[in-house]
Protein backbone atom coordinates (compact mmCIF):
# COMPACT_ATOMS: atom_id res chain seq x y z
CA UNK A 1 0.00 0.00 0.00
CA UNK A 2 0.88 3.32 -0.87
CA UNK A 3 0.42 6.33 1.24
CA UNK A 4 -0.34 10.15 1.04
CA UNK A 5 1.20 13.22 2.44
CA UNK A 6 -0.11 16.02 4.76
CA UNK A 7 0.67 19.11 2.69
CA UNK A 8 -1.10 22.06 4.81
CA UNK A 9 -3.39 21.49 7.76
CA UNK A 10 -6.53 20.87 6.04
CA UNK A 11 -4.96 18.78 2.86
CA UNK A 12 -4.61 15.61 1.99
CA UNK A 13 -2.41 14.48 -1.32
CA UNK A 14 -2.48 10.90 -2.77
CA UNK A 15 -0.01 9.70 -5.82
CA UNK A 16 -0.27 6.59 -7.49
CA UNK A 17 0.98 4.76 -10.46
CA UNK A 18 -1.39 3.28 -11.92
CA UNK A 19 -1.04 0.03 -14.58
CA UNK A 20 -3.63 1.12 -16.74
CA UNK A 21 -4.35 3.53 -19.70
CA UNK A 22 -5.77 7.06 -19.17
CA UNK A 23 -8.79 6.73 -20.79
CA UNK A 24 -9.74 3.23 -18.95
CA UNK A 25 -8.39 4.82 -15.46
CA UNK A 26 -10.62 8.11 -16.14
CA UNK A 27 -13.53 5.92 -16.68
CA UNK A 28 -13.43 4.34 -13.65
CA UNK A 29 -13.57 7.80 -12.05
CA UNK A 30 -16.50 9.13 -13.97
CA UNK A 31 -18.79 5.83 -14.63
CA UNK A 32 -20.99 5.05 -11.82
CA UNK A 33 -21.09 1.53 -12.24
CA UNK A 34 -17.31 0.89 -12.98
CA UNK A 35 -16.54 3.45 -9.89
CA UNK A 36 -19.29 1.53 -7.58
CA UNK A 37 -16.71 -1.44 -7.81
CA UNK A 38 -13.89 0.41 -6.02
CA UNK A 39 -15.24 3.18 -4.15
CA UNK A 40 -18.86 4.55 -4.44
CA UNK A 41 -22.10 4.12 -6.95
CA UNK A 42 -24.34 6.78 -8.40
CA UNK A 43 -24.41 9.07 -10.63
CA UNK A 44 -21.94 9.14 -14.03
CA UNK A 45 -20.08 12.11 -14.20
CA UNK A 46 -19.98 14.32 -17.22
CA UNK A 47 -20.14 17.82 -17.05
CA UNK A 48 -18.70 20.91 -15.37
CA UNK A 49 -21.44 22.34 -12.88
CA UNK A 50 -23.27 19.05 -12.49
CA UNK A 51 -25.34 18.08 -9.50
CA UNK A 52 -24.68 14.11 -8.62
CA UNK A 53 -25.18 12.11 -5.62
CA UNK A 54 -23.33 9.12 -4.92
CA UNK A 55 -24.14 6.09 -2.87
CA UNK A 56 -21.74 4.18 -0.12
CA UNK A 57 -22.62 0.64 0.05
CA UNK A 58 -18.99 -0.99 0.81
CA UNK A 59 -20.15 -4.57 0.71
CA UNK A 60 -20.30 -3.70 -2.88
CA UNK A 61 -16.37 -3.41 -2.99
CA UNK A 62 -15.79 -6.25 0.38
CA UNK A 63 -17.08 -9.07 1.64
CA UNK A 64 -15.08 -8.22 4.60
CA UNK A 65 -16.61 -6.99 8.21
CA UNK A 66 -16.17 -3.76 9.07
CA UNK A 67 -14.24 -2.48 12.24
CA UNK A 68 -16.62 -1.91 14.87
CA UNK A 69 -16.26 1.64 14.37
CA UNK A 70 -17.67 1.48 10.68
CA UNK A 71 -20.24 -1.21 11.54
CA UNK A 72 -23.14 0.82 10.19
CA UNK A 73 -21.37 -0.02 6.69
CA UNK A 74 -22.08 -3.69 6.87
CA UNK A 75 -25.25 -3.54 5.32
CA UNK A 76 -25.80 -0.17 4.99
CA UNK A 77 -26.46 2.42 2.09
CA UNK A 78 -24.89 6.00 2.33
CA UNK A 79 -26.09 8.57 0.06
CA UNK A 80 -24.29 12.10 -0.58
CA UNK A 81 -24.67 14.58 -2.74
CA UNK A 82 -22.35 17.01 -4.45
CA UNK A 83 -21.23 19.26 -7.25
CA UNK A 84 -18.53 18.83 -10.32
CA UNK A 85 -16.56 21.69 -9.94
CA UNK A 86 -13.92 20.77 -12.98
CA UNK A 87 -14.17 18.13 -15.23
CA UNK A 88 -11.91 18.18 -18.13
CA UNK A 89 -11.51 14.61 -19.82
CA UNK A 90 -9.75 12.58 -19.44
CA UNK A 91 -6.88 14.75 -17.41
CA UNK A 92 -8.86 16.49 -14.65
CA UNK A 93 -12.17 15.89 -12.43
CA UNK A 94 -12.84 17.87 -9.21
CA UNK A 95 -15.98 17.63 -6.80
CA UNK A 96 -17.34 18.90 -3.76
CA UNK A 97 -17.57 16.76 -0.69
CA UNK A 98 -20.53 16.99 1.62
CA UNK A 99 -22.99 19.54 -0.22
CA UNK A 100 -25.77 20.00 2.03
CA UNK A 101 -23.25 19.42 5.44
CA UNK A 102 -21.65 22.38 7.44
CA UNK A 103 -18.38 21.03 6.06
CA UNK A 104 -18.26 21.00 2.40
CA UNK A 105 -14.42 20.29 1.22
CA UNK A 106 -13.26 19.72 -2.37
CA UNK A 107 -11.47 16.40 -3.97
CA UNK A 108 -9.59 17.04 -7.07
CA UNK A 109 -8.22 14.18 -8.94
CA UNK A 110 -5.47 14.50 -11.90
CA UNK A 111 -4.87 12.45 -14.65
CA UNK A 112 -1.32 11.86 -16.35
CA UNK A 113 -0.53 9.47 -19.03
CA UNK A 114 3.02 7.80 -18.90
CA UNK A 115 2.72 5.57 -21.44
CA UNK A 116 0.31 2.78 -20.95
CA UNK A 117 0.26 3.77 -17.34
CA UNK A 118 -1.56 6.56 -15.57
CA UNK A 119 -0.47 8.39 -12.52
CA UNK A 120 -3.19 9.64 -10.62
CA UNK A 121 -2.68 13.06 -8.20
CA UNK A 122 -5.58 13.04 -5.52
CA UNK A 123 -6.44 16.01 -3.75
CA UNK A 124 -8.59 16.66 -0.81
CA UNK A 125 -8.49 19.98 0.69
CA UNK A 126 -10.44 22.58 2.74
CA UNK A 127 -11.10 19.47 5.79
CA UNK A 128 -12.26 21.25 8.19
CA UNK A 129 -10.85 18.94 11.83
CA UNK A 130 -7.85 16.91 11.69
CA UNK A 131 -9.49 13.86 13.07
CA UNK A 132 -11.70 14.46 9.36
CA UNK A 133 -8.22 14.93 7.96
CA UNK A 134 -7.16 11.22 9.02
CA UNK A 135 -10.39 9.68 8.27
CA UNK A 136 -10.56 10.57 4.73
CA UNK A 137 -6.34 9.84 4.10
CA UNK A 138 -7.12 6.73 5.74
CA UNK A 139 -10.24 5.83 3.47
CA UNK A 140 -8.96 7.28 0.36
CA UNK A 141 -5.42 5.05 0.65
CA UNK A 142 -7.99 2.05 1.30
CA UNK A 143 -10.13 3.05 -2.02
CA UNK A 144 -7.54 3.53 -4.15
CA UNK A 145 -5.71 0.44 -2.86
CA UNK A 146 -8.85 -1.28 -3.81
CA UNK A 147 -8.84 0.23 -7.33
CA UNK A 148 -5.14 -0.88 -8.19
CA UNK A 149 -6.61 -4.01 -7.38
CA UNK A 150 -9.86 -3.87 -9.79
CA UNK A 151 -7.25 -2.50 -12.38
CA UNK A 152 -5.44 -5.10 -12.53
CA UNK A 153 -8.44 -7.93 -12.34
CA UNK A 154 -7.31 -9.03 -9.33
CA UNK A 155 -9.97 -7.49 -6.62
CA UNK A 156 -8.34 -7.89 -3.11
CA UNK A 157 -10.93 -7.92 -0.69
CA UNK A 158 -8.98 -5.74 1.89
CA UNK A 159 -10.65 -2.85 1.99
CA UNK A 160 -11.18 -2.90 5.67
CA UNK A 161 -7.67 -4.54 6.36
CA UNK A 162 -6.51 -1.66 4.10
CA UNK A 163 -8.72 1.29 5.69
CA UNK A 164 -7.34 0.02 9.50
CA UNK A 165 -3.03 -0.27 8.36
CA UNK A 166 -3.88 3.29 6.67
CA UNK A 167 -5.52 4.82 9.37
CA UNK A 168 -2.67 3.57 11.73
CA UNK A 169 0.56 4.94 9.27
CA UNK A 170 -1.71 8.13 9.46
CA UNK A 171 -2.87 8.75 13.01
CA UNK A 172 -0.47 11.47 14.61
CA UNK A 173 0.96 12.56 11.28
CA UNK A 174 -1.23 15.46 10.32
Amino acid sequence: MELGRFTAPDTFVLERRLKAPIHRVWSYFVDGEKRARWFTGGDTLSANGQAFSILFAHRNITTEKPPERWKQMETGEFPMTGRVLAFDPPHVLAITWGDGNEAVSEVRFEFKAIGHETLLTLTHSKIDTNAALRDFAGGWTAHVETLVGVLDGKPTNRFWADVLAAHEAYEGAA
